[in-house]
């Protein structure tokens, strides 16, 4: 995605202090277990090729081997050859609860796969009861996060929540088939540019997402249809099609998130009267 003007907040410090803490540590410890990993696959299947000028026979050969085998090891962690390191850190600090708890029963974070939530799937924004349901769980679990973070940036905090509703159904471990991750379903190129380093920490990928959003409305002009579609299909594809692109994924998107904002905005008493 084209990123313009981002905006330099970030998360108050001591929350993103203990964040960054905590996700270092796990990453070291799952690197430091690739490493062990790769340097016993090193072992073994040097074990399995027959004699060879190349298999060290002395002790002093086979210590200096398998020093040489731990460099190789670290260097393969540290570039992340194997993917293994990922993989254990999620599992790491999802066992840890890094600030994400899990609405997915035990599935592993990366089998997740995202959920459209039933109620935003027609183009006409799903039904009101429905939009209601999805509204209330995802504000059950995040309202404190998303009106802090909503106001520090002078958002639409009913706005915000749509969107993370037809997002991620409120699931912070939400992973799609390419990759968007979190609650506002961040793609990994537009984190790092929003200086998000851990996606499924909802306070980051809340203050991210909405970062995003913010810029997405200044592009054009406060329009919130084409900053929505800006925000599902690319500012870019906005741009080169003059208004919402043609994409039925995109239109629906629209029309569904501004059906959940109205219903997150809805008076108290037209939720009652609804839920009758």
């Amino acid at each position: 995605m084209f990123i313009d003007n981002i905006s330099t907040n970030t998360l108050p410090r001591n929350t993103a202090a203990a964040a960054a803490g905590q996700a270092s540590r796990a990453e070291q410890v799952a690197k430091d277990f690739e490493a062990l990993f790769t340097s016993m696959m090193f072992k073994s299947m040097r074990g399995s090729v027959n004699e060879n000028s190349l298999i060290p026979k002395s002790l002093g050969e086979n210590i200096f081997t398998e020093m040489l085998d731990g460099e190789y090891a670290k260097m393969s962690a540290q570039k992340g050859t194997l993917g293994l390191a990922a993989l254990i850190q999620k599992e790491i600090e999802r066992s840890e609860g890094k600030n994400m708890p899990s609405t997915d029963a035990d599935a592993p974070l990366w089998a997740m796969q995202r959920q459209r939530p039933a109620s935003a799937s027609s183009s006409r924004g799903g039904n009101s009861a429905n939009n209601g349901n999805l509204i209330d769980r995802v504000r059950g679990r995040w309202q404190s996060l998303i009106s802090e973070i909503s106001a520090r940036h002078g958002m639409d905090e009913h706005l915000v929540t749509a969107v993370i509703a037809r997002e991620s159904s409120g699931n912070p471990n939400a992973i799609s088939p390419k990759g968007a991750k979190g609650l506002m379903q961040l793609m990994d190129g537009t984190a790092r540019e929003l200086g998000v380093k851990y996606s499924f920490a909802p306070a980051e990928n809340i203050d991210g997402g909405v970062r995003y959003l913010k810029n997405m409305l200044r592009m054009f002009n406060g329009d919130e249809r084409l900053a929505l579609a800006a925000y599902n299909a690319g500012p870019g594809a906005v741009r080169r099609f003059g208004g919402i692109p043609p994409y039925r994924e995109t239109q629906e998107y629209v029309t569904a998130v501004l059906a959940l904002r109205e219903r997150a905005a809805a008076p108290v008493a037209q939720k009652a009267e609804e839920a009758e």
